[in-house]
């Protein structure tokens, strides 16, 4: 079951990455649930990802997502990915800063039935606003 549920998470990626929704109702259940609080409020059901694919290409159109790491036991997967975009648009009420960004995130994902039910992200917005000038960086800091 470890490695079928990789091979499914891995399968997110071209939905995510291509913006392509699609794929959406084979690898996400009705019930499916994202939680990304505190930066986002729960999204519920397939729509609900739909929205925050179509947000993530809406805001930066070069989105890109890739694994660094994949870890999978029983029923549940855990992702640490790097993420990279040009924002170009709205990113909640930041305008865009037409700035290219790379930070990570760490997903931990729960599948049922070939499908992902569940997902908690966690991700580096600190780095990210960084990167776009919102927040300076610390001194004696390179940005990355």
């Amino acid at each position: 079951m470890s490695e079928a549920n990789k091979v499914l998470v891995q399968r997110l990626f071209e939905v995510w990455n291509t913006g392509a929704l699609d794929g959406i109702d084979e690898l996400y259940a009705e019930d499916y649930v994202a939680d990304y609080r505190p930066y986002a409020p729960l999204r519920h059901g397939r729509d609900g990802i739909r929205d925050m694919v179509r947000q993530a290409h809406t805001t930066f159109p070069d989105y890109h997502e890739e694994p660094e790491e994949l870890i999978a036991e029983r029923d549940k997967v855990v992702v640490r990915l790097s993420i990279t975009g040009t924002q170009l648009g709205l990113w909640g009420s930041l305008p865009p800063t037409g700035k290219k960004v790379r930070y990570e995130e760490i997903l931990i994902l729960r599948i049922r039935n070939g499908q992902v039910v569940w997902q908690r992200g966690i991700a580096d917005n600190l780095n990210a606003l960084r990167q776009l000038g919102v927040i300076p960086m610390p001194a004696g800091s390179a940005s990355s």
